[in-house]
Order: structure tokens, then C-alpha cells, then sequence
């Protein structure tokens, strides 16, 4: 297996208006990224009048960029048995122009509690969190933006999580949905049948090895903890780090989406 961790394809292919200053609440699923709102304008490069020209020549290019991944990042298996696994979650606004482009490819789709996911992104961007940090010129976030941050977070993941769906419906190749929450739940059944699904081939040792070496608490101290990438690994943690106010705004955002992929609200 080959990893690839988040190339941002899809962010560069859907630049999100709400993170340039837009209003996130006069968008919806038509206009929230810039191709999105540009579909029909026959200038713009992905101009939904020329995607039978440039959806294969995407593909093209995204294909002979993953092979020479493969080839010069190799496995440690024959590489007529390797798997290129590509993660991009802060590209999923374009889960339907990739998987279009890749329609023999897999679709994994993790499917994850959205208040968790504003939750951790908030921690990430606050002054002592670990994006803050990473990313030269970045301020983090202050007390009175904090409700303009997970407001802003939340029409996210609603945005993501429908454009996701939608790829997953019409995708014709091999798919499969995890939940994170099952995931940390039942590690060995979830991984099992994602191994399966994949076709790899892992003895029971091997699985109950890797998942003990991969578990929160055998990560070194000093990389895990509030402020650090790794955080906690415990879903919920939105009630206690979210206040009432932000709470009540991104429910009145996603509960209804939340609803429908039955989590409990």
C-alpha cells in the first residue's frame, strides 16, 4: 500500500467562497465554491460546456501522477499488488469532479459526527492549537470569532458531506462507508471488512498488532494531547468544548443533516 496524505487536489479545484469572507449562509450547494459558481461561465476552466474535454485529460494527469507516486514511493509488496490510498478530506468539495474523473477508482467515504469535526477544527485554529502553528502568518482564532469560526466550520462539513453523498450515489466503480465513530468502537470488525473490501490480505495477528500499534494511547506523550493534531480520539467532546451559543448555531445548521445519517441529535 502506498499512502498519499491529502495532495489537496480537491481543494484547489473548489477554492470554498465562505473562507475568502463570503457569507456562509447566502451560499448553498450551487455557489459555495468558485467553480461551482462558475460552471456555466464557457471561460472558466472547468466550464461545465467543456468537461468532455478536460474531465479525461484530468483524469489523464491524475492517474500518471499517482503511478509515479507508486514508483517512487514504493511498497513493500510486487507492485502489481499495490494500492495507491489516497486521503483528502480537505478536498472532499470535490469528491464529485475526482471520482468523475477516476470512475474505476474506490471511493472510501469516513463518515464522521459533524459537531466533532467542528469541535477539532476549532482546536486546531485556536491561538495555542497545532494549525496555528504550522502555518507561518496565522493568528488564531480570538475569543469573539470563535462563533464566527464554527459557524463557518459547520456550513463546511454540510457542504462536504453533501457533495461526498452525492459522489457515493453516482460513483459506478467499487465504494464502501465507514463512520468514524465505528471505527473507534470496533476497530476489528471495521478494519477486517475495509481490508477485505480492498482485497489486502491480513492475518488476524497482523490486524491486532497494527491496531494496537496504531491506538491513541500508545502515541507518544508529546505528540498527543488538546492542542496537538493528534487530540483525543473520543467522540462527544463537542459538549464540553463547544458553549451553549455555538452549540445552538451549528445545530441550527446541520441537524438536520446530522438526522437524516442517524446520529442522534
Amino acid at each position: 500500500m502506498v499512502p498519499v496524505n491529502e495532495p489537496l487536489i480537491g481543494y484547489y479545484l473548489g477554492l470554498i467562497l465562505a473562507d475568502q469572507g463570503a457569507d456562509p449562509s447566502s451560499l448553498d450547494l450551487q455557489n459555495f465554491t468558485l467553480s461551482r459558481l462558475r460552471r456555466d461561465d464557457r471561460s472558466n476552466i472547468l466550464s461545465t460546456a467543456f468537461r468532455d474535454v478536460w474531465l479525461p485529460a484530468f483524469g489523464r494527469l491524475l492517474r500518471a501522477r499517482f503511478y509515479a507516486h507508486a514508483v517512487r514511493c514504493p511498497s513493500r509488496v510486487p507492485f502489481s499488488r499495490t494500492l495507491v490510498v489516497i486521503k483528502e478530506p480537505n478536498g472532499s468539495q470535490s469528491a464529485d469532479l475526482i471520482m468523475s474523473a477516476l470512475p474505476r477508482a474506490r471511493l472510501l467515504f469516513l463518515l464522521r459526527d459533524g459537531r466533532d469535526v467542528v469541535d477539532s477544527e476549532l482546536a486546531a485554529n485556536l491561538s495555542s492549537g497545532w494549525a496555528t502553528k504550522a502555518f507561518p502568518g496565522l493568528r488564531g482564532v480570538s475569543p469573539r470569532d470563535r462563533l464566527g469560526f464554527v459557524t463557518n466550520s459547520a456550513y463546511k462539513w454540510l457542504w462536504r458531506t453533501d457533495v461526498v453523498q452525492q459522489a457515493f450515489a453516482e460513483h459506478p466503480g467499487p465504494k464502501s462507508l465507514v463512520r468514524y465513530e465505528d471505527l473507534l468502537r470496533d476497530p476489528y470488525r471495521e478494519l477486517r471488512s475495509l481490508f477485505d473490501w480492498l482485497g489486502l490480505d491480513v492475518s488476524e495477528h497482523e490486524l491486532n498488532e497494527w491496531i494496537r500499534s496504531e491506538s491513541f494511547d500508545e502515541l507518544p506523550e508529546e505528540v498527543r494531547g488538546p492542542s496537538q493534531f493528534f487530540r483525543a480520539a473520543a467522540p462527544g467532546l463537542w459538549r464540553a468544548n463547544l458553549t451553549a451559543e455555538e452549540q445552538a448555531a451549528v445545530s441550527a445548521i446541520i441537524g438536520p443533516k446530522l438526522r437524516e445519517l442517524g446520529y442522534d441529535t
